[in-house]
This record gives C-alpha cells, sequence and structure tokens, in this order.
C-alpha cells in the first residue's frame, strides 16, 4: 500500500482550524472512551494527550485540580503530559441534542420536542451571561458516564446564546488522571480532591 492509500484510511479531524490525522478508521475505540457514550464516536477522532492540547483547553482540567500556585500548575500540567485526551469542535446542533436529550430523560410526553426545547430556555434563565473569548474559546468539560458536563454548563449556554456554530468538547482519562496526581503530587495528593471519582 502506497502512501496516499494509507492516507486515504486514515480519518481526517479538524481541530482549531488546523487538520489533524487521527488513528485509523478501523481501528477500535479505546476503552476509556467508554465513558463517554454521548460524544464517543466523534472523540475517538479527536483522542490525543494531555501533552498536545493548546492551553487554553487545558485550563479546565488543571482549574478542576485545585492547582494553586503556578508552580503546583505546572507540576499537574507535567504530570498529566501523557494522560489520555479528546478535543473536539462538534456543530451546536448536535452538542444542543445531546443536551436536551440528557435533560429530558425519563419524561413521557407525545410532545416532547416543545418541552425539550423550554426545559433549555428555562435553565439557560439561570446562568448568568458570561464573557467567553471568541478565539481560543475554553471547552465544556465532558462528563464521564450518563451526564453531559462536569464542568462548562455556563460556557455552553454562552456559546449557545451568542450563536456560535460550534462548541469545543474536552474528554478526559479521569481514572488515570486522579491516579497520577495522587500517586506524584508533592502535597501527597491534595491537589487531585476536587477530581470526579
Amino acid at each position: 500500500m502506497n502512501l496516499r492509500e494509507l492516507q486515504q484510511h486514515k480519518r481526517a479531524v479538524m481541530v482549531d482550524g488546523i487538520v489533524k490525522e487521527s488513528r485509523p478508521v478501523g481501528c477500535a475505540s479505546p476503552s476509556w472512551l467508554a465513558c463517554y457514550p454521548n460524544f464517543q464516536d466523534a472523540l475517538r477522532g479527536g483522542e490525543t494527550s494531555f501533552r498536545a492540547l493548546p492551553h487554553f483547553a487545558k485550563l479546565p482540567v488543571l482549574k478542576r485540580t485545585a492547582t494553586n500556585t503556578e508552580a503546583q500548575a505546572v507540576f499537574t500540567s507535567v504530570t498529566l503530559n501523557e494522560v489520555r485526551a479528546a478535543y473536539v469542535e462538534l456543530s451546536t446542533t448536535c452538542v444542543v441534542e445531546a443536551v436536551e436529550s440528557y435533560l429530558s430523560v425519563g419524561m413521557h410526553s407525545e410532545n416532547l420536542q416543545s418541552i425539550r426545547s423550554s426545559i433549555l430556555d428555562t435553565i439557560a434563565a439561570q446562568f448568568p451571561h458570561a464573557t467567553v473569548p471568541q478565539v481560543a474559546r475554553p471547552p465544556c468539560l465532558l462528563s464521564p458516564g450518563k451526564g453531559i458536563f462536569l464542568d462548562g454548563w455556563q460556557r455552553f449556554f454562552t456559546y449557545l446564546s451568542r450563536d456560535d456554530k460550534t462548541i469545543p468538547l474536552l474528554a478526559v482519562d479521569w481514572p488515570v488522571v486522579y491516579e497520577r496526581l495522587a500517586g506524584n503530587s508533592p502535597e501527597d495528593g491534595r491537589a487531585a480532591t476536587n477530581l470526579p471519582r
């Protein structure tokens, strides 16, 4: 197989306007992504390491690990370099549909679509307006399991209200994050106490 044929068998992924090649199309999804059922297919295409993420995409994870000083933030970032992560931008419509489905679980109605929209509008009204950058937008941090966002609801509603065409999402291999920080922290893992288990 020549190089051109090999390239055709890889999935092209756009991240921050740059086309990056991911793993071959036929590769099975890594097990850590099974924790993110709502966006698993898209995340598989954007799989990378924490080190490869742009700084603004790393910030929600670093803030979640409660690093108080610059030195702790640098230590945490280096410790997490090889942790698996997936950073993608999905169409707003796709993310809204997933959020609406999540919010309407357990509702039984013939008019479910209008209920979903009103739920989203009601929740959006609860969040104060936030200012987020137009470029280098912080991602909504995805929740493992059956949830949607671990962190970033306000960012989601900000992107939605200003009619952004895409919404940035970040998934992280949380068990490995917790394990690395608990085993390597100079404060015996205290920096990792805010991580989901």
